[in-house]
């Protein structure tokens, strides 16, 4: 019984300190996939823009 109450005194706030961990990387690794992505369409935008409308 003892056992079962320390595994979850424990376990649960580990549990969800790791996800939260999990989670919180998951949202800056897209964040910089997107910050590459912007970057390469404001690329394409420019080379666009340069060529002049007759």
């Amino acid at each position: 019984m003892s056992n079962i109450r320390r595994l979850t005194k424990i376990g649960l706030p580990t549990l969800l300190g790791i996800s939260l961990a999990w989670v919180g990387n998951r949202i800056i690794r897209n964040e910089k996939k997107l910050k590459k992505r912007e970057l390469e369409l404001k690329m394409q935008l420019k080379t666009k823009s340069i060529k002049p409308f007759n």
